[in-house]
């Protein structure tokens, strides 16, 4: 399951955008994803990067950031590991952090969240990305490659669904549901301000009760390949000059 979200697929797509000079830029599309805890949002993230990559007339490979950001974050600031503890969704007083701070476990989370929101603005302007959570929608809102989904569900089927892939109980799995839900909230309040559930912060919202993860990624997918025009030759700008690009001038 989810076998190409990994950190290893995020490294290449890093060294081949950010560590080798190219005079030709392609113009392609970031979608971040948004989603409550079981509403499938890394299986609908790992089959879309397929989907995409099938159904697009380029054909290239999406890299998806989820988890793995916050080792690139630790890789470009040059944190040491144990860093990455510090870094997840959940709420932390701001007396806590602080003092962590002061005794030097770890630069202040605020910091770590601008270094976080900074990396996630250089992927998305690169694009062929699926960014999973940490507020990427906001961070890129401004963005006119960008495209933001989130994924919903009642209480009930995302537990099932958390018991199914994490082999938990259901009293375990309701409390995991709950803790990720509200640390996902807490953090886009504490951070952005924003209200997570806000349909305005999103081009697409899906049930996931009611569309199946196939469904919602098929969906998600063809609103994305109509909106950027990937079934038509890629543009690219070549030194200010754009240009279209077929599949026979790839080979």
């Amino acid at each position: 399951m989810w076998e190409n979200i990994s950190f290893k697929k995020c490294e290449s797509f890093l060294k081949l955008h950010f560590y080798q000079k190219k005079e030709i830029t392609i113009i392609r599309p970031t979608i971040t994803i948004s989603r409550a805890e079981g509403a499938g949002g890394h299986t609908v993230a790992s089959n879309l990067a397929d989907y995409l990559q099938n159904k697009t007339y380029s054909h290239d490979e999406w890299t998806i950031f989820d988890r793995n950001l916050v080792e690139k974050v630790i890789e470009e600031y040059k944190h040491q590991k144990h860093i990455a503890e510090f870094m997840d969704e959940a709420h932390k007083s701001m007396i806590t952090d602080a003092f962590e701070e002061l005794i030097g476990l770890h630069p202040s989370k605020w910091k770590l969240i601008e270094q976080t929101n900074i990396t996630i603005l250089r992927i998305a302007q690169k694009g062929n990305v699926i960014i999973v959570g940490r507020g990427a929608n906001i961070i890129t809102k401004d963005l006119e490659n960008a495209f933001h989904v989130r994924l919903v569900g009642s209480f009930e089927k995302r537990v099932k669904q958390v018991q199914k892939v994490y082999n938990l109980n259901k009293e375990d799995a309701e409390n995991f549901v709950k803790k990720e839900d509200e640390d996902r909230r807490r953090y886009l309040k504490d951070n952005f301000g924003k209200d997570i559930d806000d349909p305005l912060l999103y081009h697409l919202i899906i049930n996931t009760d009611q569309m199946s993860f196939d469904e919602a990624t098929r969906l998600i997918g063809d609103a994305v390949i109509k909106r950027f025009k990937l079934d038509k030759p890629e543009k690219r700008v070549f030194k200010g000059e754009s240009i279209y690009i077929g599949p026979e001038a790839r080979h």
